[in-house]
């Protein structure tokens, strides 16, 4: 007999015997298979995790920042791995998907370096020129 524990309680208040004791093992669910009533069918599914599709990460990368156009390539991999994912083909929306995802990690990477070099570039411009006026220090 299997016993029927609430699962709802804290999990520091659950042991660790209650939890083993709760879980059947395969003898247990090999008689359960064979005692139940003939005409019941049970269906058990398992829940299949849909990938994501990156499409606001995608639509950001495109307006906001599109080096070498990889803003627009996320954009067009994050809608086919929707579609993709609308029509039931999980395994090229996951395909699409990594596609997407990894162009948009290198639009990101690519604009954060252009922006720290912009910042490097102009900062040193201003301290250079900041010392041939006569300021000490790049103050002023």
């Amino acid at each position: 007999m299997i016993k029927a524990h609430c699962f709802l309680r804290w999990p520091t208040l659950l042991h660790k015997e209650e939890i083993l004791s709760a879980r059947p093992s395969a003898p247990q669910l090999q008689e359960m298979q064979y005692n139940r009533d003939p005409d019941t069918v049970v269906t058990i599914v398992n829940p299949v995790e849909h990938p994501r599709d990156y499409v606001v990460w995608s639509i950001f990368s495109f307006f906001y920042g599109n080096p070498f156009c990889l803003g627009l390539a996320a954009l067009i991999f994050s809608i086919k791995a929707r579609d993709m994912k609308v029509t039931g083909d999980l395994q090229r929306a996951r395909g699409y998907s990594k596609w997407a995802l990894g162009l948009n990690v290198a639009a990101l990477i690519i604009i954060v370096l252009i922006v720290l070099c912009l910042i490097i570039i102009l900062e040193k411009n201003r301290f250079e020129h900041n010392n041939r006026n006569g300021y000490p220090y790049g103050s002023g």
